[in-house]
């Protein structure tokens, strides 16, 4: 039996049970430092594939668990794409911002005061997406896929669907013009079984699923290969604008979400969303997001 949790899901789930784990910050005349409201915006592309009716069940419990276990209110706000995510932003209407790597990476050529936080990491800090057929197919590229069946798994991570869009792009059409048909199985799983028996030419997925099915179906993973990769795509990332929030309560949210894997209920919160650890912004990540940049400018970017 397969356990999965819609990614969407997760990082809502993460959002809010770690605002309850942090709690009041002392008293230092921001918002965000008394007890109140500590405004957490997401993009919307972190819901792909996630019922819209799920979420607010979803949230309930862990808003409940929060207000009892701190006294601090915490309110959630989608924003449609990363544009919005700014505005919202810039109107301070939320003190933390929720991104995919390569979002963040745009949003910032929009507003430059956005700084990244943490960055949230399952496994791997830098994330790939690899196309994937039968071992013994002729495809040596996503170009020689037109007119045929290609799977990308449903809650694929946004780094997979930028990837397929892109190279579908430069072939001229969208995934849904170039594939004789985009195929969305229920789980990365279920697109390697059908790689692997013929059924479809190929699949997207991630590292990630590549590792499990390995591990999962070893009689089953010498059927498939690899023949295209992306470049490597910054992790998710918890952002902020620069100037607005006090270093104190910068410090205590970073530590706070840090430490979350160091305890049982931060265990519990991550191991919901898939999230192996919030870590410390690596050195090189300002390098990988300008690389990602120039491999994948935003949809809006003027054609070169």
């Amino acid at each position: 039996m397969r356990h999965w949790t819609p990614r969407g899901l997760g990082t809502l789930i993460v959002v809010f049970g770690l605002v309850g784990l942090f709690g009041g910050a002392g008293t230092n005349g921001s918002e965000v430092a008394r007890p109140g409201t500590v405004r957490v915006g997401l993009v919307g592309t972190l819901f792909q594939d996630t019922p819209a009716g799920l979420i607010e069940p979803m949230m309930r419990p862990f808003k409940s668990l929060m207000e009892s276990q701190t006294g601090v209110t915490g309110q959630m706000i989608v924003a449609q794409d990363a544009d919005e995510l700014c505005k919202q932003f810039e109107e301070e209407r939320i003190h933390f911002g929720v991104f995919h790597g390569f979002e963040f990476a745009w949003a910032r050529q929009k507003l430059p005061k956005l700084k990244p936080l943490v960055i949230a990491i399952n496994q791997y800090r830098h994330l790939k997406a690899y196309l994937v057929v039968h071992r013994d197919s002729e495809v040596g590229s996503l170009a020689d896929l037109h007119g045929k069946v290609v799977a990308l798994p449903k809650f694929s991570r946004g780094h997979c669907r930028l990837f397929l869009e892109r190279r579908c792009q430069e072939c001229g059409e969208s995934p849904a013009e170039f594939f004789a048909e985009l195929a969305r199985p229920q789980d990365a799983e279920a697109a390697l079984d059908q790689v692997a028996d013929g059924t479809i030419q190929a699949a997207v997925v991630d590292q990630l699923a590549l590792d499990s099915y390995q591990r999962m179906k070893p009689g089953w993973f010498p059927y498939l290969k690899v023949v295209q990769e992306s470049e490597p795509f910054p992790a998710t990332v918890v952002g902020y604008q620069d100037g607005t929030l006090d270093e104190a309560i910068l410090r205590r949210f970073r530590d706070g979400l840090i430490r979350a894997n160091q305890t049982r209920t931060g265990k519990q919160v991550l191991g919901m969303c898939r999230i192996t650890a919030f870590e410390r912004v690596p050195d090189d990540y300002e390098k990988m997001l300008a690389e990602i940049l120039k491999s994948y400018p935003p949809p809006d970017a003027p054609a070169k």
